[in-house]
């Protein structure tokens, strides 16, 4: 099924495709959600949620008619899952010269290597890509298949969840220590489930959360974290909408995020947390930004974080302030303003307008 938006009727016609929508549970497809609900008149909305290989000639054809000048392929999302239509996009948009392409490549060093390998593929016949980071830039030009000569934007990502320029006193918060984010592997949840339950046994009053959806296919690795967190008396917190979640975090002392792979500046997670006032504890990385340094404390995602949460626990008041405020800082100071700014900077690196890409 395709989605259609109101597209500009003075200027070019410019297609968001994407896999995922809300309400669907994807951190991209609430991305391209924000887009279109603050600038609905820059772009034309195309989701499917059938990108199979038997769907290509149709998503093809329903494309085509739009006429579209340009086309920007959110990736990745959930909803293409192993696709590479989306690519094949690209392919035809090369051949047929009837629009250009762009890839709004959300990640890059950690999609498998045959997902790399096809982006690096791709960014042959593609016109322009756009990175969330330097680094996730930096990393695709390491690709030996990746093209020097397509050109390339880095549009910095901005929180989905409300930030607030208040919050609660540090020890008057309901909740010491918690886990903010998608429930599915490989985002550090099973190392927050094992350093809780160390912790669990030095603090038995600590009081512990997961907040969070579980995206669609995702259900048995949920039910395991639902088991795990009952077992360690960790409350489980899911289906909030983006302000209750912002109240929530407002009232969390400590966000502890150990993300195999450390924090980047394209964690939404860490945004939301720091843009709340809340304390954040989480592991580093090759993509960590040193301006983000000041702002967390850095841990292992071993049983060696329970004494540095204990005391990140034992923080005054004052000190507490002077972290979120340092976090709050980064987050004012180094990202986009707001939705309609990245917008904007979206119509600059496709060259609809004069705005300047950073």
């Amino acid at each position: 099924m395709s989605d259609g938006g109101k597209a500009k009727d003075d200027g070019p016609v410019t297609v968001m495709v994407s896999g995922s929508f809300p309400p669907d549970v994807c951190g991209v497809g609430d991305y391209v959600g924000r887009l279109m609900e603050t600038a609905p008149e820059h772009w034309s909305l195309f989701v499917e949620r059938d990108w199979s290989a038997f769907a290509a000639l149709g998503i093809i054809r329903r494309l085509l008619k739009l006429n579209p000048s340009d086309v920007v392929i959110q990736y990745p999302t959930q909803g293409y899952g192993w696709s590479l239509v989306p690519h094949l996009l690209a392919v035809i948009g090369n051949l047929s010269r009837r629009y250009r392409t762009t890839f709004a490549l959300h990640e890059f060093s950690s999609l498998s290597k045959k997902a790399q390998l096809a982006l690096a593929l791709a960014s042959h016949v593609a016109d322009r890509f756009i990175f969330t980071t330097e680094v996730e830039r930096d990393r695709a030009y390491r690709h030996s298949l990746f093209s020097r000569r397509v050109p390339v934007s880095v549009i910095g990502i901005i929180s989905n969840i409300p930030l607030s320029a208040t919050s609660p006193q540090f020890h008057a918060r309901a909740i010491d220590i918690a886990y903010f984010g998608h429930i599915r592997p490989n985002k550090g949840l099973e190392n927050f489930l094992d350093v809780m339950q160390a912790l669990r046994a030095r603090r038995e009053d600590a009081r512990i959360a997961i907040v969070g959806e579980i995206p669609a296919g995702y259900e048995e690795f949920g039910k395991m974290v639902s088991g795990r967190a009952e077992a360690i008396g960790c409350k489980l917190i899911l289906g909030l909408d983006d302000h209750a979640v912002a109240r929530t975090l407002r009232d969390i002392r400590v966000l502890y995020l150990p993300f195999l792979d450390g924090v980047s500046a394209r964690r939404g997670s860490v945004l939301a947390g720091l843009g709340n006032g809340t304390i954040i504890a989480t592991r580093i990385g090759f993509a960590t930004p040193a301006t983000l340094l000041p702002a967390i404390i850095p841990c292992d995602g071993t049983h060696d974080d329970v004494a540095k949460l204990l005391d990140a626990l034992a923080m005054t008041d004052a000190q507490a302030t002077a972290l979120g405020e340092k976090g709050k800082h980064y987050v004012v100071t180094t990202l986009p303003r707001d939705w309609l700014h990245i917008a904007m900077l979206y119509e600059g690196a496709l060259g609809h307008t004069g705005d300047a890409v950073c």
